[in-house]
């Protein structure tokens, strides 16, 4: 079953500006083919009608962009609106007749129009929750109409975090490594008694691997970024594993290379991977890490 669209519908002299940053911003989530705004979904040549009838047709959302003149502007200073021609008009009233989805967009202290400017088919309009989009705060409105478009049409919201994937091996490997190398040191104890050194490193360890992972155990580690979460491990891996060697020199060279040098690079590794996946990433994707 094909996805469903999300069809922005506009006046040219009201919204050009907003439209263009609103189908930027959504084919940044979503595949050029379901978004549809006539400038590039009609081609030269094409019937008008047949292909916003078609593209009503597939649509789970319609974005109605409203500006300061999206209702007035007609003859004798007449609601364009009132015309049976007008294609906004038309777009809307379909869509509300069709039972798809409509979400009002008031573009920079736009407000909705009033109700004698309707005819009786787009009056419903006025009882759906409106969302603004304002130049002063552009992106953040945009990122909270993307939410509402992306749930309305049964998407994945927020999107997933970038670098999440690489976070997730990465910290998950670690903890693997760092529990077997602590499980090991207290073998080891058994056979012989472990120093203040070897004591102090394991704690070290543990306390890294929550680190890593960052459990809410307090708010200093629930507040570090994954990036910063991994260059902290890396760093105090190093220290933990380095205590450790200092207080029984007689670990195994490949045992310290293993337990001690891999998972720190490892964890360096990952939070640079992750760092250039954050910075491709679209701003409201970063800024919310």
């Amino acid at each position: 079953m094909a996805k469903k669209k999300v069809f922005l519908s506009y006046r040219r002299d009201d919204a050009a500006g907003f439209v263009h940053a609103l189908h930027n911003r959504l084919v940044e989530y979503l595949p050029d083919d379901r978004v549809f705004m006539d400038v590039h979904g009609i081609d030269t040549g094409t019937d008008y009608v047949r292909t916003l009838e078609a593209a009503l047709d597939q649509c789970g959302v319609l974005l109605v962009l409203i500006g300061k003149r999206w209702a007035g502007g007609g003859e004798k200073g007449q609601s364009r609106l009132q015309d049976p021609r007008d294609w906004v008009r038309s777009e809307v009233e379909t869509a509300l007749r069709r039972g798809i989805k409509v979400i009002p967009v008031l573009l920079d202290g736009a407000t909705m129009p009033a109700e004698s400017s309707l005819p009786d088919a787009l009056r419903p309009l006025l009882r759906v929750n409106a969302c603004e989009v304002r130049t002063s705060r552009i992106d953040a409105d945009l990122w909270d109409l993307m939410g509402s478009v992306m749930r309305s049409l049964g998407e994945r919201w927020p999107p997933a975090a970038p670098g999440g994937a690489i976070y997730a091996l990465a910290s998950g490997s670690y903890a693997f490594l760092a529990g077997a190398a602590v499980l090991l040191l207290l073998i080891a104890s058994l056979f012989e008694t472990a120093s203040a050194a070897a004591a102090l490193g394991i704690g070290l360890l543990v306390l890294n691997a929550l680190i890593v992972l960052r459990l809410p155990l307090h708010p200093i580690i629930h507040r570090l970024t994954r990036q910063r979460a991994l260059h902290v491990g890396a760093t105090l891996h190093l220290l933990a594993f380095g205590i450790i060697v200092l207080g029984d020199t007689s670990l195994d060279g490949a045992v310290v290379f293993l337990f001690g040098l891999v998972p720190a690079a490892l964890l360096f590794l990952a939070a640079f991977a992750m760092e250039r996946r954050v910075q491709s990433a679209p701003s409201p994707v970063r800024s919310a890490q």
